[in-house]
């Protein structure tokens, strides 16, 4: 299920926000505080108030329109039986008289389609409402007096199809669609969450409020260790003051409580704290993961998602939404720059508040660099050092995601307390030598700006076009602290024709026929061979050690996949180069053994050595 649009109409401060437009991904809703951002998102609530829009003219609720909400929802078709199978009741299914002469087959195929759209209305204290048909197969004209519909039994785990005749135009498909929304879509707010303690019973989905934490928890620690490890290690990652979490009976044998430990030993219970009295972040994040982590697809709303987290334990839970668990669609809300910057949003809506009357306007992601220069100003991205021991600051955003991933991925857990942060331009180590002293002197003091913490610190540059002389002069200046990637920059691990082809594929379904791994060999070979990418180490060979070290990659990539899809895909280095380094991991693991090698130098660089 994904939400593509959404229409605000007489609800709160929103008179009409006109169609929202919501992408796969994370999608950001930013403006000043009170503009009318939560208003939004509790516009998408199942159990939507009734908060009609005032103004100076017209306050009084019985001279006001009830909101409305218009939503755009996709699914895919295999979906609806899923839904049908759950409800445990016959559902109908509107359909032609032509389509009825093969009823089963039409239904069949509907359930083949990866994507079927639904544009409903939702009203207070009702469900989801749909001109008929719901799922827009056919239209009908006021005069139509028979209707016909498909009528889906579920009986023990099957279904059976009939058609059937009604005098009504009979559907469904919104109820259907309406639970499905209250089931898979999860808002969290900033208020402090009390989801520590439930009463003894059995379940096996987080409901939508994680009023049932408590048993999801109790059931994942028994039943699903492999998950509930994984969650304790994601959330050891966003908090450096969390060291495992249980859930126990308490006496009476009633209930049961969350228990937050400060170290992964757990050796008396005196010695963890109830959930419920730890900060509103560690409940809001272990809800969040445990949504994320247990349920295949979902809405994921969070409202000012800097509010309950420190600025470093967003980034680590941002770096795990875009890393791990992509497949959901998230609509965030915040007014921190350094949210913006990170997040590789899909799509960025700003709201304005004039008065009474909130409006919202889409920004145009080739424009965000406006943000980022808020968000990577010093003062913003030092935050991010406060909270850790060691510090690994890297070329920029796409290392800033990729580098600890792929350590993860290889190498194992980061050890507590370090993090790897984007410098705010390397530009400014690079592009004045008499500078380039007095910058590593200003970054290493503020890494050690916190009182009583040894840390330590590591940058890793691109060696672009730097000369080995000029490599070393700096290294030595810096004093052991620098690294120099061995390559120009990260894309040149990145050249692989099968994950090439599977992003282009992915962009653009027009190329998947026809952009093979072959096809994306070709053109790399062509492109490297002609200006303005040919460089004299190209020998024809896209392997070459040599090659591959001075090579634009990311330039290379990106006109390659314009070429094949005929412009109709670009490579952005910090949004896409993540997939790409994803698909080599899984598919031809070995090619990343070298950078891989390198990011590991890195952390042992700020790990202390352990006593022999």
């Amino acid at each position: 299920m994904r939400l593509k649009k959404a229409r605000i109409q007489g609800f709160q401060s929103f008179r009409d926000s006109g169609y929202i437009e919501f992408l796969e991904g994370i999608n950001l809703i930013i403006g000043q505080n009170n503009a009318g951002k939560s208003a939004l998102l509790r516009a998408l609530l199942p159990n939507l108030p009734d908060d009609r829009h005032r103004t100076l003219e017209r306050w009084n609720s019985h001279e006001l329109p009830a909101p409305e909400i218009a939503l755009t929802i996709e699914i895919s078709g295999a979906e609806i039986p899923e839904w049908v199978l759950r409800s445990g009741n016959p559902q109908l299914f509107p359909i032609t008289q032509e389509q009825s002469r093969n009823c089963d087959a039409f239904i069949q195929e509907i359930f083949a389609r990866q994507s079927v759209i639904f544009s409903v209305t939702h009203r207070p204290n009702q469900g989801f409402a749909s001109p008929y048909p719901s799922h827009q197969f056919f239209h009908t004209t006021p005069q139509q007096v028979n209707y016909l519909c498909a009528k889906l039994t579920p009986r023990d785990g099957v279904l059976t199809i009939q058609h059937v005749g009604t005098n009504r135009n009979e559907d469904t498909l919104p109820t259907l669609l309406f639970e499905a929304w209250k089931r898979d879509m999860f808002y969290f707010t900033a208020e402090r969450m009390a989801s520590g303690q439930a009463s003894s019973e059995y379940a096996e989905r987080l409901a939508p409020n994680a009023d049932n934490l408590p048993n999801i928890l109790h059931l994942l620690q028994n039943e699903r260790g492999d998950v509930f490890y994984k969650l304790v290690a994601n959330l050891r990652e966003i908090f450096s003051t969390v060291g495992n979490i249980s859930v126990r009976t308490m006496p009476g044998g009633n209930s049961l409580e969350v228990r937050i430990w400060p170290t992964e030993a757990m050796n008396r219970p005196e010695l963890s704290f109830p959930l419920n009295s730890s900060g509103t972040g560690v409940a809001q994040a272990i809800a969040l993961l445990t949504a994320i982590m247990t349920i295949d697809k979902a809405i994921i709303i969070i409202d000012e998602i800097n509010s309950f987290l420190h600025p470093a334990a967003v980034k680590a839970l941002l770096r795990i939404l875009q890393t791990q668990y992509a497949q959901h669609q998230y609509i965030i809300t915040t007014h921190a720059p350094d949210v913006i910057s990170f997040s590789n949003p899909t799509t960025i809506h700003l709201v304005k508040r004039e008065g009474y009357e909130s409006r919202v306007e889409r920004l145009d992601l080739a424009n965000v660099g406006v943000f980022r220069e808020v968000a990577e100003h010093l003062g913003v991205s030092m935050a991010d050092v406060f909270a850790a021991e060691r510090v690994i600051w890297v070329e920029g955003q796409t290392e800033e995601l990729c580098f600890p991933y792929l350590y993860q991925q290889t190498k194992g857990p980061l050890l507590r307390g370090i993090i790897f942060t984007a410098v705010a331009a390397t530009g400014d180590f690079l592009a004045n030598k008499r500078n380039h002293k007095l910058v590593y002197e200003i970054y290493s003091r503020l890494s050690t700006a916190t009182a009583n913490l040894a840390v330590a610190v590591a940058f890793s540059f691109d060696s672009e076009n730097l000369t080995e002389s000029e490599k070393k002069d700096m290294q030595r200046e810096a004093k052991g602290v620098l690294h120099f990637l061995p390559r120009r920059h990260l894309e040149c691990y990145l050249i692989d024709p099968a994950a090439i082809a599977a992003f282009i594929g992915g962009k653009d379904p027009q190329s998947v026929q026809t952009v093979t791994p072959d096809a994306v060999e070709a053109a790399l070979r062509e492109a490297a061979a002609k200006e303005p990418l040919h460089i004299p180490e190209w020998n024809d060979d896209i392997t070459d050690e040599q090659w591959l070290a001075c090579v634009n990659a990311a330039k290379l990539i990106g006109t390659v996949c314009g070429t094949l899809s005929e412009q109709r895909v670009r490579f952005a280095k910090k949004a896409d180069s993540l997939f790409l380094l994803k698909h080599i991991l899984e598919n031809n693991r070995s090619r990343l053994q070298p950078l891989a090698d390198y990011v590991a130098n890195l952390v042992t660089a700020v790990t202390p050595s352990q006593p022999t």
